[in-house]
């Protein structure tokens, strides 16, 4: 049994640091820099009512049917109409093993699995979801499942969120530090 575990605990260990060692190229996922809420990330209450949460991306606003490339290379994880909040949705396993979710979209142009590399159309962007009644855009966001837990103990966005969702931020990572700036 204790040599099971050895060999599990050493796959798992290769694994994880082969997913850090993979490049990461950055290209912006839709519009230019220009067009994005450089505060969006970390705002509260970005939801109605005292209980909202941070908004745990960025907008990047545009027209109905721009397309959306995926920001960095990487595997199709979920790529499906998510009811209610983010509608239309694409979830890339990228390197450093972030996940990058794009949300809203009008258009899903690829599928579970498929293996996508930086800047290849993965839909268009849209109002769908809980955006029907705001301009068209895709919410950009990256998710980490390894947690940074000195961010845990930081602050973020524009504005002074209640220090119950600190914890929040081991997961959430700035976007407007991984896309291009120019």
């Amino acid at each position: 049994m204790r040599k099971f575990f050895k060999i599990l605990f050493t796959t798992l260990t290769v694994v994880i640091a082969a997913g850090y060692l993979i490049p990461e190229r950055k290209a912006m996922p839709c519009c230019t820099p220009a067009d994005y809420n450089h505060q969006s990330f970390w705002y509260w209450p970005w939801t109605r009512g005292e209980r909202g949460c941070p908004h745990t991306g960025i907008d990047i606003f545009g027209r109905v049917g721009t397309p959306v490339v995926s920001q960095t290379g990487g595997l199709v994880i979920y790529a499906k109409n998510m009811p209610g909040k983010a509608g239309n949705s694409v979830f890339v396993l990228g390197p450093k093993w972030r996940i990058h979710e794009y949300l809203h979209l009008n258009t899903i142009d690829c599928t579970v699995m498929d293996y996508v590399q930086p800047g290849e159309l993965i839909g268009t962007l849209g109002k769908s979801g809980n955006a029907v009644s705001t301009p068209p855009h895709v919410h950009y966001g990256i998710i980490t499942p390894i947690p940074y837990f000195w961010k845990a103990f930081g602050t973020a966005g524009t504005c002074n969120p209640p220090k119950r969702f600190n914890w929040r931020l081991m997961f959430w990572l700035d976007p407007t530090e991984h896309i291009p700036t120019e």
